[in-house]
């Protein structure tokens, strides 16, 4: 389904909500880090737009493989709980697997996300990771560096473990 301008506007609220940034930060990242190749969304029997993430491929020099990032999982709150988020990472994921990615990193700040990441096979990381966008040099993790606590799961089976520090250094050039 073709993304509409209602669409955007309610991705952002739903950023909005999930995350509690400011106007000028999601429509700084909706304007420059968003669109149909990055976005996954779930919509209602309606078609309203009800979670989405982002997925960012990039080379990893180290492992020699293509990765992804992924970036803004967020549900609305009367969704939450419903199993979409879930489904939405499962099915990114098995196309990124699909696409040749070999695996996924991302950033869950609180200990409550790293467990249910948990349970859909990430593994913690022992160290942060950093990530930062192309032109911008923007931050995708929290300002305090000591917080982006990473978290990986293998899609190739070629990679056994992540155990090199990951800098997923200007993204969108990668893609």
């Amino acid at each position: 389904m073709p993304t509409t301008t209602d669409d955007i506007q309610a991705l952002k609220r739903g950023w909005k909500v999930g995350f509690g940034d400011d106007d000028e930060f999601v429509d700084y990242f909706f304007a420059n880090y968003d669109d149909e190749t990055t976005r996954r969304v779930m919509r209602n029997a309606e078609g309203e737009i009800v979670a989405q993430m982002h997925c960012f491929v990039f080379d990893d020099e180290v492992c020699g493989a293509k990765a992804c990032y992924v970036y803004g999982v967020t549900t609305l709150p009367e969704w939450r709980g419903t199993g979409l988020a879930r489904q939405m990472i499962t099915e990114a994921l098995a196309a990124m697997r699909a696409d040749g990615v070999g695996y996924a990193v991302l950033i869950a700040q609180e200990e409550g996300l790293r467990k249910w990441y948990e349970t859909l096979g990430f593994v913690s990381m022992n160290h942060t990771i950093d990530v930062r966008g192309a032109d911008d040099d923007m931050n995708f993790g929290m300002d305090d560096a000591s917080l982006n606590q990473g978290l990986y799961k293998i899609l190739n089976e070629e990679i056994k473990e992540l155990t090199h520090e990951v800098r997923v250094n200007k993204i969108m050039q990668t893609q």
